[in-house]
């Protein structure tokens, strides 16, 4: 009985010589002889016809001919199928992100779909630095709450806990270059630096030189 044996050879063209034949300029005669002899177990049931009868009649080379054509065409037809189904499917995609897009090729699509790109790349940009912004705040509201917690564990002075308390409230560094003059008796200038050293804001090279 003829069957399929290798239909992953489909596309893998050779020809009696067992050499690699270019699909596209393959003629339909070696496309069919490589299909039937490599795709299909042809060869195996002629062999086998002939070791049990000792020969073969030509009505049994036609009828197994026949069958093995039969299965390469529905092979290609399944193939071909599969492939439409798929174009088809893309097809449908394709014309509905157009109406949806309000363009009216798929060039104009592909144009829009990149500037869209860019435009999420930068917003997931933004997102990660959103995260790593409240990540960030988060993490200090924890080591403010356990410094003021150590403070009175060990018993430090109430005054020294109310400077402490007085240097967490502020929300602004001009804010917090005046409580630092005030609680370390220091210099406007030598503050800055001391603040300058602990956040990156490039605005605090103009406020440098507007308290100088």
């Amino acid at each position: 009985m003829v069957e399929l044996k290798r239909p992953d050879l489909l596309y893998q063209i050779k020809d009696e010589y067992d050499d690699v034949l270019d699909f596209t300029s393959a003629s339909g005669r070696e496309l069919l002889n490589h299909l039937r002899h490599n795709v299909t177990n042809y060869d195996d049931v002629l062999q086998e016809i002939e070791s049990n009868q000792g020969s073969m009649s030509g009505r049994q080379l036609k009828h197994a001919t026949n069958a093995a054509t039969e299965l390469v065409l529905a092979l290609y037809r399944d193939e071909h199928v599969r492939v439409i189904q798929v174009a088809q499917d893309r097809g449908n995609v394709l014309r509905n992100l157009m109406k949806k897009v309000g363009v009216s090729s798929a060039s104009a699509l592909s144009n829009f779909l990149d500037s869209w790109s860019e435009k999420l790349k930068t917003v997931a940009k933004l997102e990660n630095s959103q995260r790593s912004l409240q990540q960030w705040n988060d993490t200090y509201r924890v080591q403010r709450t356990l410094v003021k917690k150590v403070l009175e564990h060990e018993g430090v002075d109430p005054s020294i806990r109310t400077k402490v308390n007085q240097i967490y409230s502020t929300r602004s560094v001009n804010k917090a270059i005046s409580i630092g003059e005030s609680l370390l008796d220091w210099e406007q200038s030598e503050i800055l630096k001391l603040v300058k050293k602990a956040i990156r804001y490039k605005h605090l090279a103009g406020a440098e030189n507007d308290k100088s």
